[in-house]
């Protein structure tokens, strides 16, 4: 893209609060996933994801390179793509939000080490497992370089808690996984296993919910009994995950557990599904998951999801939790094997009405639902929703908790080795209490997993300033592009704009085109929107663009394109509906040199331009695919060439027309057939387009394609070049931020890093200070002069070294000359 620099001012006035409007919810869990299908993966209507992912196209597209343990802050250089954060983010969002505390990506997967207390792993949502070794002070990403960052589940081996095994995959993502990891060296490198039998393509995934390894065989690489619960069933393993089966009929399980102590026993969830012959309920194994029968079961009506909790305080008891198909607490109960009966806990409190949301469980149950019981007393139990809630008597009676920290939690974990360490994993991230819930601590600096969707802005002389939108943690800023990034709005963070004339203007979005206008200086903001009753149709994350000519006039795309000339004031259709009757408009793009000359893309496949401001709109010649259209880039200096690019599967994905729009020719090439959501041009005419693996880059308008390394294999949602400062910066759904810099590498004095020509304490200062997160002034660039050893990362050890060398103790690093 091409559309989105503009000047940026970020003043005392943002960082002491955000707009009035920012406290907003984000937007509907189920509405935002069809969304999103329809947006990026699919066509209008669908329902299912079509990214054309696959653990052999992900073969053909990456080589299958594995990942290694990496530092937590890479240093940016030159002539290579460097992440640039978020390493955790201050969400300003009222109560939806953890502010003061650091909120980060979606966590639906956590894992605690069998004997090691300070060691940890994090699955994310689509930022891939990350792991601590000092109780989440600090993470590295283990799995960057695998079939699937969309992590469902994760457990270790109890007996070699080296073994480390990840169900790829997530039931409330657009994007399946790729089957099992297993690692052996607790994550430095891992093995994929099961891809033919978990999924052979997006629309038909075996995404997993849970996963167990077998207490009775575990410890070994190639005897160990491993289950998981997936779409299509119990999938059991007797080889430690190299061969699975399916043991059970291709119904849906949501959750599974091993009794506490007799591993010969297993439960797992049954989820309702409209019309199946088989009811949700519990199903029971007693022969190590070899087979199942179920033993209770509950009406549709009551059970849409189903999450269970087992507890060494009371072997043969699973307490289980529903949501129902109106997305409400379904209900609590207990299962007893004794018995052979359930118990219906009363669980007063969380059903609560409450005007706003803030203190009952919430309704988005099959999106958000956790549950999980004190190994040492089964009156403690914890559950969630958008909320969540702890019991001290048994489930009679519940009280909220974590009241100040984000909402939609997903994952709970007790350690059993401390019950008062309890580990959970909401929208934001991931979070830690030491007192049995308690008090809540924010484990989120370091990871960087935002989700971002597309409309990030770039600032014009600041190389690493960004205001972009995320998935339900809003819109952020960021100055130095390191360390601290700020909210600014709430919601669905969506497009963003700032006015390149007048920097304290700039301009935000959420879910549903809801369009604010914002002054930096002052931190007031105004509703700008085009209202739902004049244009009822719109895309979940609705595009808006700044023309640059004259920043003043913007576009919205609902089914119509609509203009303002007064900064959103006032607005008008300048279009008839431009989809094919039911879609809406997914891109726009105005020609940076000739404003007269307007690409629209829809969600239904229709490209559509305008080379007289709108006065006719013009159909292309050339008959292009009716998948979504997801982006435009018009080339910077001749309006008459501009590329397009195609979401889905099963067909050309990027086309080029050198006619202004008449013809289309396919420039697709050798590029994976996955969906492909952004494209920019950068300097020298070179060509980018991002996808589901990376970023492809073209020297010759599409002739040929090279991809991309030093990226995560990652879906590329937005890419925006800056000629102003010679960057490209790519926003990713799960792995925040990266930059590029295409200028020359320039030598400076390693050390001297407020580049006041000395290497003394003050620079170390510097150094600790962005290692945790302090905002570093803006007249302070940091890299790549506070990398003091030149080992291309930015850790202690460099605060350390300019110390030493501030005290005439040199040594044998970089620090002190100039490199």
């Amino acid at each position: 893209m091409t559309r989105r620099i503009g000047t940026m001012l970020v003043s005392a006035a943002l960082l002491a609060g955000a707009p009035a409007q920012a406290q907003q919810r984000e937007g509907d869990s189920d509405a935002r996933r069809r969304a999103l299908i329809e947006q990026w993966d699919a066509v209008a209507g669908a329902t299912e994801a079509n990214t054309g992912v696959t653990f052999r196209s992900w073969l053909a597209a990456t080589g299958g390179t594995g990942s290694m343990l990496r530092a937590a802050i890479t240093v940016p250089q030159a002539q290579r793509w460097t992440s640039i954060g978020p390493r955790g983010l201050y969400m300003d969002n009222g109560f939806f939000g953890s502010l003061p505390q650091l909120d980060a990506g979606r966590v639906p997967a956590v894992a605690f080490h069998p004997t090691d207390r300070n060691t940890m792993y994090v699955g994310t949502s689509a930022g891939g497992v990350w792991k601590s070794t000092n109780e989440g002070a600090s993470w590295v990403p283990l799995t960057d370089s695998e079939c699937s960052l969309v992590t469902g589940s994760i457990v270790v081996d109890p007996v070699n808690p080296q073994i480390v095994y990840v169900g790829t995959g997530e039931s409330y993502e657009s994007t399946a996984g790729c089957g099992v990891l297993r690692s052996t060296d607790g994550g430095a490198t891992w093995t994929t296993y099961g891809t033919e039998v978990f999924t052979t393509s997006v629309a038909q995934s075996w995404a997993i919910y849970a996963m167990i390894v077998d207490r009775a065989s575990a410890g070994t690489t190639n005897a160990t009994t491993v289950l998981a619960a997936t779409l299509r069933g119990i999938m059991r393993s007797t080889n430690s995950g190299q061969t699975w089966t399916v043991v059970t009929p291709a119904i849906t399980f949501s959750d599974i557990k091993q009794h506490p102590t007799d591993p010969n026993i297993m439960y797992a969830a049954r989820v309702g599904v409209s019309g199946s012959a088989t009811p949700p309920g519990l199903f029971r194994s007693q022969d190590r998951g070899a087979t199942w029968t179920q033993v209770t079961t509950f009406g549709v009506d009551s059970v849409v999801r189903m999450e269970i909790a087992v507890s060494p305080a009371r072997p043969g008891s699973v307490w289980m939790i529903s949501g129902r198909p109106d997305r409400q607490l379904g209900g609590l109960w207990r299962w007893d094997d004794a018995t052979n009966s359930r118990t219906t806990l009363d669980a007063v409190g969380p059903r609560a009405f409450e005007p706003n949301g803030r203190l009952n469980f919430g309704g988005q149950s099959e999106y958000n639902l956790m549950i999980a019981v004190d190994p040492e007393d089964a009156n403690i139990i914890y559950i969630g929703g958008v909320r969540a809630f702890r019991s001290t008597n048994g489930g009679t009676s519940f009280r909220e908790m974590a009241e100040r920290i984000h909402v939609d939690w997903h994952v709970v974990a007790v350690d059993p080795n401390d019950a008062r360490r309890v580990l959970a994993g909401n929208d934001g991230g991931l979070f830690i209490s030491r007192d049995k819930g308690a008090s809540w601590q924010s484990l989120n600096a370091g990871l960087t997993t935002s989700l971002h969707y597309p409309g990030l802005s770039l600032h014009p002389t600041d190389p690493t300033g960004v205001l972009t939108g995320l998935q339900d943690n809003g819109t952020i800023i960021t100055r130095n592009g390191v360390e601290q990034w700020n909210g600014v709005f709430g919601g669905d963070g969506a497009f963003t704009a700032i006015n390149p004339q007048s920097p304290t203007t700039y301009y935000v979005s959420s879910q549903n085109g809801n369009l604010f206008r914002g002054n930096f200086t002052t931190g007031a903001a105004t509703r700008i929107w085009v209202d739902t009753i004049t244009e009822p149709r719109r895309a979940f994350i609705a595009p808006f663009v700044l023309d640059v000519n004259r920043p003043t006039r913007l576009y919205f795309g609902g089914a119509r394109l609509f203009r303002t000339e007064n900064q959103g004031t006032t607005w008008v259709p300048v279009s008839a509906d431009l989809t094919r009757g039911t879609g809406t408009i997914n891109a726009i793009a105005v020609a940076p040199n000739d404003s007269n000359v307007i690409f629209v893309g829809t969600n239904d496949g229709n490209v559509r331009y305008t080379r007289d401001f709108g006065a006719t709109w013009l159909v292309p010649q050339t008959t292009l695919p009716t998948r979504t259209v997801t982006d435009f880039a018009i080339n910077p200096t001749n309006a008459s060439i501009a590329v397009v690019t195609i979401g889905g599967s099963g067909g050309p994905h990027v086309y080029i027309t050198r006619n202004g729009g008449g013809t289309w020719a396919d420039i697709t090439g050798s590029l994976p057939d996955v969906s492909t959501q952004a494209v920019s041009w950068g300097p020298d005419g070179r060509l980018f387009v991002g996808n589901m693996f990376g970023v492809y880059e073209s020297p010759n308008e599409g002739q040929s394609w090279t991809r991309n390394t030093g990226l995560p294999s990652i879906r590329i949602t937005d890419l925006v070049y800056n000629a102003g400062t010679n960057r490209l910066v790519a926003a990713t759904y799960g792995r925040g931020i990266w930059s590029y810099d295409f200028s020359t590498p320039t030598t400076v004095l390693r050390g001297d890093v407020n580049n006041d020509g000395q290497v003394n304490a003050a620079d170390a200062l510097i150094i600790q200070q962005a290692l945790i997160g302090v905002q570093i002034s803006s007249a302070v660039t940091l890299f790549p002069a506070a990398d003091a050893n030149c080992d291309g990362r930015l850790e202690l050890l460099d605060a350390v070294l300019v110390l030493r060398f501030a005290v005439g103790d040199a040594g044998t690093a970089c620090v002190g000359t100039r490199r």
